[in-house]
């Protein structure tokens, strides 16, 4: 005689169901976090704007530029530059800035006092740009200001990524 287990299986094809169901939210919901880090990463830490924030400063000290603007910027807060604006008196670093702006992309950049204050004046300048306020509040929120740096780069770049760089 067959035994009737239509009862047994149905339950067996619940429980089943709900543990693969619970699993795979679980996975869902570890890969949605991780993803959303690397989205993060990838617009707020823009490797290529990095390398060229890098370079300019490279070019600035060797060139016994930034001093002057470390004068600047005790009087003004921050520098800004673009290509149709960098306001340095020497061409050849100018246009040494400007390609390599071109290269990388970088539709702007500031450079200011490495402070909580300093980002929140860039924060206060332009209402309009909110990605990259967005940006600067993350920064003020995630830096630690205790470190020895006196002065930071921050870039957005024409894509609409960024980047930052601090200095001793």
């Amino acid at each position: 005689m067959i035994k009737n287990n239509k009862g047994f299986m149905l339950a067996e094809v619940v429980i089943v169901s709900a543990i693969l169901i619970t699993t795979l939210v679980s996975l869902y919901v570890g890969f949605a976090r991780v993803y959303k880090a690397y989205e993060e990463r990838s617009s707020f830490f823009d490797t290529d704007s990095i390398y060229a924030l890098k370079s300019i400063e490279d070019t600035l000290i060797d060139d016994m530029v930034f001093n002057e603007l470390v004068k600047r910027i005790d009087s003004d807060n921050y520098i800004y530059f673009s290509n149709g604006s960098i306001t340095i008196d020497n061409d050849y670093i100018k246009e040494y800035i400007k390609k390599i702006m071109e290269n990388h992309n970088i539709e702007y950049f500031y450079l200011t006092k490495y402070d909580s204050n300093s980002l929140n004046t860039i924060i206060n300048l332009d209402n309009d740009n909110i990605v990259f306020n967005d940006f600067l509040s993350y920064l003020n929120k995630n830096l630690d200001f205790t470190e020895e740096y006196n002065y930071i780069f921050a870039s957005k770049t024409i894509d609409g990524r960024f980047a930052y760089l601090r200095v001793k």
